[in-house]
C-alpha cells in the first residue's frame, strides 16, 4: 500500500458538524480502520451564516482543517479551497462531500485499494452509485436528448459520456487543474456536469466503483426542499450548461423541454408557481 493521502471535502450550509449525516457514517467506517484513516485529510467548509466550534477529532485522520466562508461561495469556493490545499499537501486525488451522504463502509476500503492499484492515466475520476429510493440518482451516461442512470450492477470504466453527482466522487488533481478548477460560474447548480463535461472533453474516462450510497437529492421535491430562490438558480445553470455543452439538441430543443416540464410541474406536481417560473425561462 503505497502512503499517498486522499484530499477530502465536505461541505456544510446550515448544520451543525455533528449532525451532517456524511461526517458521521465517514467518520464510522473509518474508525474500523486506523491505517485507512491515516491517508485521509479532511477540510470541513461551511457556508453556513455563522462559524461554529468543533469537538477534536477523535479519528487519527492525517489531518482536520475547518474553514468558515460566512459569504458562501457555494460548493466551487469550497471545492477550490480543497483543490488548492490538495495540490499543496501533494495529493493525487481529491475526494468531494456533501453533508446528507451515506457513506457505507466499504467505500472507503475500496477507493483506497482502487487508488493503490493506480488506475489507467486517463481515468480522472472514480465514483460510487448514488441511490434515492431504488432510483439511481449517479452516475448517468449522456445521450443525444436524455441522461441515462447505469446499470446498477455495472462497474469499471466507462468510455462514454458519463456525469457524476459532486458527492462521493474522487477527482485525480492533475485533471483537475487541467481545466482551470472548478469553475466558480456554476458556484452551486450544475457544477458537477460542467466538471465532467469538461474533463471529458479533455479526454478523461470515469471508473465507477461496485458501491451503492444512499443521496438525498433535495431537488426531488420542489416545494418542501427547493424552494423558489434555489431553483431560479437551477434553472439559470442549466441554460449555461446547455449553452455550453449543447446538450440535449441546444437552445432551440431546451426552450421545448422546458414548456414540456412546466406542463407536467403544473398538471402532475400541481405547482403552478414553479410551472410559471420554468415557462419564463422557456422564453430566454
Amino acid at each position: 500500500m503505497s502512503n499517498d493521502l486522499v484530499q477530502c471535502v465536505i461541505v456544510l450550509y446550515r448544520i451543525a458538524l455533528r449532525d451532517s449525516l456524511t461526517f458521521q457514517t465517514l467518520s464510522a467506517s473509518f474508525a474500523r480502520s486506523p491505517s485507512l484513516a491515516s491517508r485521509l485529510s479532511i477540510l470541513i467548509y461551511d457556508n453556513s451564516p455563522a462559524p461554529q466550534n468543533l469537538e477534536p477529532a477523535t479519528i487519527s485522520f492525517a489531518n482536520v482543517e475547518y474553514r468558515h466562508d460566512a459569504a458562501n461561495g457555494g460548493l466551487a469556493a469550497a471545492y477550490n479551497a480543497a483543490l488548492a490545499a490538495a495540490e499543496t499537501a501533494g495529493c493525487s486525488w481529491l475526494w468531494l462531500f456533501d453533508q446528507d451522504t451515506d457513506v457505507r463502509p466499504e467505500l472507503a476500503s475500496v477507493l483506497v485499494q482502487t487508488i493503490d492499484a493506480g488506475p489507467d492515466p486517463a481515468v480522472c475520476a472514480i465514483v460510487p452509485k448514488l441511490i434515492q429510493d431504488g432510483r439511481v440518482l449517479s452516475p448517468l451516461t449522456i445521450q443525444r436528448f436524455r441522461y441515462f442512470p447505469v446499470a446498477v450492477d455495472f462497474a469499471g470504466v466507462h468510455t462514454a459520456g458519463v456525469i457524476a453527482l459532486n458527492s462521493g466522487a474522487c477527482l485525480r488533481v492533475s485533471s483537475l487543474l487541467a481545466i482551470g478548477g472548478f469553475p466558480r460560474e456554476y458556484w452551486l447548480d450544475y457544477l458537477d456536469h460542467a466538471v465532467f463535461h469538461r474533463l471529458k472533453k479533455a479526454g478523461g474516462e470515469v471508473l465507477v466503483l461496485d458501491v451503492l450510497l444512499t443521496h438525498q437529492l433535495s431537488l426531488m421535491n420542489l416545494k418542501t426542499q427547493t424552494g423558489h430562490k434555489r431553483y431560479e438558480n437551477v434553472l439559470c445553470a442549466e441554460w449555461q450548461f446547455v449553452r455550453e455543452s449543447g446538450w440535449g439538441g441546444g437552445s432551440s430543443v431546451h426552450r421545448l423541454r422546458l414548456i414540456k416540464r412546466a406542463v407536467r410541474t403544473l398538471v402532475v406536481l400541481r405547482q403552478p408557481g414553479f410551472a410559471l417560473q420554468v415557462l419564463k425561462w422557456s422564453l430566454k
